[in-house]
């Protein structure tokens, strides 16, 4: 008796599926333009034309990626997020577009982003520039009242701090603390706590 044998090659093994790696979308400084358009519509003037500035700006101030990316995408209470983004110099440039110079809410918008993005590196002083930003959403206060007060505390408080003596910083640290002191006891009079 003869047997004969039959065997199969074996089965080519399945191959895996083909991986799509997604591609990164990149935006531009057009889309950033738009959002920051599009998100501050609401406190600008309506006839103030920002887009082509603020594009213009993100192109000479080369924004990085993820400023770009954040702006395109923004909603109306994402300013100071996505300006903290932005290095000092082209931040005020952004702001500068924006700004109205009347008491708006567009320039009360600048003032907050400009406190909320600001780190003195003085204890009482990044204390004292969180309650000039809250109280900024005080409505007991005029308008132009907040707009001065956050204006004047970034100007005044946008310092360079990192080579302080430790004299200059405990003499920073006494006037934020008198400063807040003052600022606490001016909202408490109209009705608003920082």
């Amino acid at each position: 008796m003869i047997l004969v044998g039959c065997s199969a090659a074996p089965a080519p093994a399945p191959t895996p599926p083909s991986r799509v790696v997604p591609v990164a979308r990149v935006r531009t400084c057009s889309e950033a333009a738009v959002g920051l358009d599009r998100a501050t519509r609401a406190m600008r003037d309506p006839d103030s034309a920002v887009l082509a500035p603020l594009k213009s700006r993100c192109v000479d101030d080369r924004w990085e990626q993820p400023a770009i990316d954040c702006f395109a995408t923004m909603r109306a209470d994402d300013l100071a997020k996505c300006a903290s983004l932005l290095l000092d110099r082209p931040r005020g440039a952004m702001f500068g577009v924006l700004a109205d110079r009347e008491p708006t809410a567009a320039a009360l918008a600048i003032a907050k982003a400009r406190l909320d993005a600001m780190k003195v590196g003085v204890d009482e002083c990044d204390r004292f520039i969180e309650a000039v930003s809250a109280v900024l959403s005080c409505e007991a206060m005029s308008i132009e009242a907040r707009v001065e007060l956050g204006n004047e505390a970034a100007d005044v408080w946008s310092l360079p701090t990192a080579r302080l003596s430790d004299d200059a910083h405990r003499r920073m640290a006494a006037t934020c603390e008198t400063s807040l002191h003052t600022l606490e006891k001016r909202v408490a009079d109209v009705g608003c706590m920082p």
